[in-house]
């Protein structure tokens, strides 16, 4: 075995080196062996050790001479022999061997036990074993090939693409498990969309009818498409009998209550007129409202917006067409919609002395001001159960709505029911004539001293006991002071607010004049003094009293209580009576920016009435709340607006007083792309005020900064210079 190669050399302590065919006997000198001791081992190596010593190791060696007096392992030591010298020569004594003898108790006895202690004999010449290397007496020669230089290490490129491969083949199981999820999560939502019965149906909805409960009842309306409406909804007691020309009285007693399901599915009109003065028949029980609602869910109650309109305070014939589309809006727009019918005209407005003296505490009129507080408060306590967050109410008011809600909002009974307002087409005016001022002529035309003479009193004489003139919008102011639901004293109001109009809001008055001005001058002159006049008539001036002395309202009750008024002296009123001269002023004025003679006309007593009084009660109200707080952060915000897109309608190419209103409420036409982008322009910025409580997400600018000019999109104006001409002319703001 000398010629095969040498894979590892291994000194022993006891070859002794020969000569010729490595028969040399062992040396006499005394074995290094270790002693034997008691110290055992264990039953596994034992029996390795045993096969090893009789032939089963797989060590080869060279002739001591060939291995400089030493032992080497060769390659064939690490192969599997075949060799039958290296076979045991008695098969008997093999361990490994299967039982042959069908006596098994003498064949367990002729079978040495492998875990016996064999006696090593010591030979002449003997075969290194495997086991010797576990000799603590023989010393290892280190292998020449551990002493090879290592192999290059592989570059950084490679190690940084081998990297790249494994983050890339685990990446590829997480976009694998990703896709699969975001597969089975779109089938599941398709599943569920398109099957019926995927989920259970809300029981309160049973297509084409739809119930949910109120303070006072169940209630039922209709599926309208996808939202749901109620239509005519009692929210306060009948105003009927002994009620009649009181105050609105909430649902508070169970007997105010009805039994079983209510059927909202049809509204009834109140009394009122129209534009033209003409008595609109109408019922006495109509103090009920409208809900428009996307959804009935608890989870994400939607903001509110009541809506409150009319051209005047004696009708709202309107109101009908306001909300034709008010269930497509809160699909789009995910809000609810609430739109309550309030008495108008000498139901709602009547200061009658003996309708003060019946009641506590001592007041009247303004009957229709408590519809409107009493619709609130039932909007705060059951809108939850139409889907509507009934702290974030919004009060829409449009003329005269507008005119209506302003003074509640800063009165004790309306300050807590709505948390912003957005109120358009009317100058913010607190009434100064106390009810007890009223003109008599209105309490006269009844001809009744007592209260039960009133009740008895038909309802259609009482719509046609006030003069003509009076009935037609603009022409008579209803609204008083009455210390209850109208303070005496004007206060701001305490709720994030906007102001604003169209700008020829007042194109509707002057629609007589559209066909006759021509080019003429005085024509258009004329025209100008008719409609200036026009809201000036409107002023809180009784027919009593003449304008040629002074008149001072004297308080009354105990110390004064309620507080005096002044009326306007001598020369406000002259003031107010709008002359020849300051209309030729106006004329000259706005021919330097406008050259049509009907937008001319239209937009210069828009200006004088209802857009500049506007614009400027906004400014003066935002500078004052801003400089009232030490920090303008924490100031109530006050923005203004003016719509100038111009729209045919039978007023003209022009932004008359509804234009606005259309847009807010999803009825205007869009037969172009710019009335769309009018329409979408307005409505973001209200239904981001009806959202958050600013007009625009980023950097809302208040009135005292400028105005949102809204037509093809929207634009911010430092303020309207036109309106500079009638800075010292607030008395002609028109009333309701």
């Amino acid at each position: 075995m000398s010629g095969l190669p040498v894979v590892g050399r291994y000194v022993t302590r006891s070859w002794s080196s020969g000569s010729g065919a490595g028969t040399e006997r062992r040396q006499a000198s005394p074995s290094p062996r270790q002693p034997r001791s008691t110290w055992r081992l264990p039953a596994f190596f034992r029996r390795r050790l045993e096969i090893a010593q009789r032939g089963g190791g797989r060590v080869g060696s060279t002739g001591p001479g060939d291995s400089e007096g030493g032992v080497a392992v060769t390659e064939e030591a690490f192969k599997d022999t075949k060799d039958p010298q290296h076979t045991l020569k008695d098969p008997r004594k093999d361990p490994m061997r299967e039982s042959t003898s069908t006596d098994p108790i003498k064949d367990f006895e002729a079978t040495p036990s492998p875990y016996d202690e064999p006696e090593i004999h010591d030979v002449g010449v003997r075969e290194p074993r495997y086991l010797d290397l576990f000799d603590p007496g023989v010393s290892v020669v280190r292998d020449p090939k551990l002493d090879l230089p290592p192999a290059q290490p592989k570059s950084r490129a490679r190690s940084l693409l081998a990297a790249c491969l494994a983050s890339l083949a685990s990446t590829r199981v997480v976009v694998c498990c990703s896709v699969v999820l975001v597969v089975l999560v779109v089938v599941i939502v398709a599943l569920a969309s398109t099957s019926r019965h995927a989920f259970p149906q809300d029981p309160r909805i049973q297509p084409p009818y739809v119930t949910t409960v109120t303070t006072c009842g169940f209630v039922q309306g209709m599926v309208d498409g996808g939202a749901f409406v109620f239509r005519g909804v009692p929210y306060a007691v009948p105003p009927v009998g002994e009620r009649r020309f009181r105050r609105s009285q909430p649902h508070s007693k169970l007997e105010d209550c009805w039994t079983g399901t209510y059927l909202a599915n049809v509204t009834r009109p109140c009394w009122g007129y129209d534009s033209q003065g003409g008595v609109v028949q109408g019922f006495e029980d109509c103090l009920l409202l409208d809900v428009f609602t996307p959804q009935l869910g608890y989870d994400t109650p939607l903001p509110v917006v009541v809506v409150v309109g009319g051209a005047s305070l004696g009708g709202d014939a309107q109101r009908p067409w306001m909300v034709s589309k008010a269930a497509q809006l809160v699909q789009d727009r995910h809000v609810v919609v609430v739109s309550p019918q309030l008495r108008r005209g000498p139901f709602g407005f009547f200061p009658h002395p003996a309708v003060a003296a019946a009641t506590y505490p001592h007041t009247a009129g303004n009957q229709g001001a408590s519809d409107l507080l009493a619709a609130l408060t039932w909007t705060r306590h059951n809108v939850e159960h139409f889907g509507g967050d009934p702290t974030q109410v919004t009060l829409l008011g449009h003329r005269a709505g507008a005119a209506l809600a302003w003074p509640l909002l800063s009165s004790r009974s309306g300050r807590d029911l709505v948390h912003s307002a957005w109120l358009s087409g009317a100058a913010p005016h607190h009434p100064t004539l106390s009810w007890r001022d009223a003109d008599p002529a209105l309490v006269e035309s009844l001809n009744c001293t007592s209260v039960a003479c009133l009740e008895a009193v038909p309802a259609r004489q009482v719509m046609e006991a006030p003069p003509l003139e009076w009935r037609r919008p603009g022409h008579h102011a209803w609204l008083v002071a009455d210390g209850l639901d109208v303070s005496f004293l004007p206060a701001m109001p305490q709720v994030p607010l906007v102001l604003g109009s169209t700008e020829q809001v007042a194109a509707e008055p002057l629609l007589s004049w559209r066909g006759r001005l021509g080019t003429s001058r005085s024509l258009l002159l004329d025209a100008i003094l008719e409609g200036l006049r026009y809201f000036s008539t409107a002023q809180e001036q009784p027919t009593t009293v003449q304008p040629s002395k002074a008149a001072v309202v004297t308080g009354y009750g105990k110390r004064g209580w309620p507080p005096p008024l002044s009326r306007n002296t001598e020369e406000e009123v002259q003031v107010a009576l709008v002359s020849t001269a300051a209309a030729e002023a106006a004329l000259e004025r706005y021919s330097e920016e406008v050259t049509d003679p009907w937008l001319l006309l239209t937009t210069l007593v828009s200006d004088a009435t209802t857009t500049c009084p506007a614009l400027a009660a906004a400014a003066s109200m935002a500078r004052s709340l801003a400089h009232r707080r030490r920090t303008p952060i924490t100031a109530t915000p006050v923005y203004a607006y003016l719509a100038h897109h111009a729209r045919a309608a039978r007023t003209g190419t022009l932004a008359d007083g509804t234009t606005d209103l259309e847009a807010l409420l999803g009825l205007l036409p869009l037969h172009s792309a710019a009335d769309r982008s009018f329409a979408h322009s307005l409505q973001e910025l209200f239904f981001r005020f009806v959202a958050d409580g600013v007009p625009e997400r980023h950097d809302p600018t208040p009135a005292q900064l400028g105005v949102y000019l809204v037509g093809n999109g929207f634009t911010v104006q430092r303020s309207r210079p036109l309106c500079d001409h009638w800075a010292n002319a607030s008395h002609l703001a028109g009333r309701f």
